[in-house]
């Protein structure tokens, strides 16, 4: 028995000849939200159709709260995952989609459910196939928060909705989250927008673990250093560097600073925006240095 959500050991998952997951070892503290981030490709949708027990690994172990999840009913009714796209009877109407909801999870709040749909602008009556894109996704997200369930997992939550629903999304998860604490994962690929959420981040490519971290004080570390070369060179002293750019005469450096950076006159220094640091993390020569300095493993 162990005391994580989610703890993955030498988890792989082959198809043929390609390694989907390739001895993922994982583990998820109860209680957080977590960001799942990757490209397309990278193992995210093996990993997480794998803990929802959809798939079984080709070896390795994969337990949820202290089991397996695979043929395990008490574990799976514990577990909420909203897909990118929900496999729905076209003729089948939003309350009753509710209906089936409300007997699939132990925790499921109906009168939350009700002020959800309200919130995300549903109509209960609605056949499903009469949903554009984004009424498909907001009626995921009702189901993801009023479900409570201890693992919620959103896979690409933010399909076709506007910058107005995807913010009262945002807010409904941190304000949900305040008065029902549970295991949060996020699968997204607007990393900047939805950032103000996670606590941890999960960096995964190539079906491995390329970095788990705490968000803020791995925001904290990554900078830009821009200014005269030899004041940047010199500013940058002790840190990781990332890449560099050079404009005219401004030397333009990102970095991870381990022990964090001293401010001064002679350059500019900017916090490195999360989108774009995950494009650097995931750059294998980036990443090697990043090992090199002891950074990652």
């Amino acid at each position: 028995m162990n005391n994580f959500a989610v703890k993955t050991q030498g988890l792989s998952m082959n198809y043929g000849s390609c390694k989907a997951l390739d001895s993922f070892d994982l583990q998820l503290e109860p209680g957080k939200i977590y960001g799942l981030l990757g490209r397309n490709g990278a193992g995210k949708t093996t990993l997480l159709n794998i803990l929802t027990g959809r798939l079984f690994q080709s070896s390795g172990n994969a337990d949820i709260f202290g089991k397996p999840a695979y043929e395990n009913i008490d574990i799976l009714r514990q577990i909420c995952y909203i897909e990118e796209k929900g496999f729905y009877a076209p003729t089948v109407k939003i309350w009753q989609v509710l209906q089936l909801a409300s007997g699939l999870y132990p925790n499921w709040d109906t009168q939350y459910a009700e002020r959800l749909l309200a919130l995300f602008e549903l109509d209960k009556r609605k056949k499903y196939k009469q949903l554009s894109r984004g009424m498909e996704s907001s009626l995921g997200l009702v189901i993801g928060l009023a479900s409570r369930a201890e693992l919620t997992i959103f896979d690409e939550p933010s399909l076709g909705l506007d910058a107005v629903v995807r913010e009262r999304f945002y807010d409904a998860v941190i304000d949900d989250f305040a008065e029902h604490p549970r295991t949060i994962i996020i699968s997204t690929h607007l990393i900047d927008e939805v950032s103000r959420l996670f606590e941890d981040l999960i960096i995964i490519d190539g079906g491995r673990l390329l970095l788990q971290a705490d968000a803020v004080e791995l925001k904290e570390k990554a900078y830009y250093i821009s200014g005269k070369e030899q004041a940047v060179r010199a500013a940058a002293a002790g840190t990781v560097v990332m890449s560099e750019e050079s404009f005219g005469g401004t030397l333009i450096l990102a970095v991870y600073a381990k022990n964090g950076l001293q401010q001064t006159d002679d350059v500019e220094i900017q916090q490195i925006p999360l989108q774009k640091l995950f494009v650097l993390l995931i750059n294998p020569q980036i990443h090697e240095n990043l090992r090199k300095g002891g950074v990652i493993q």
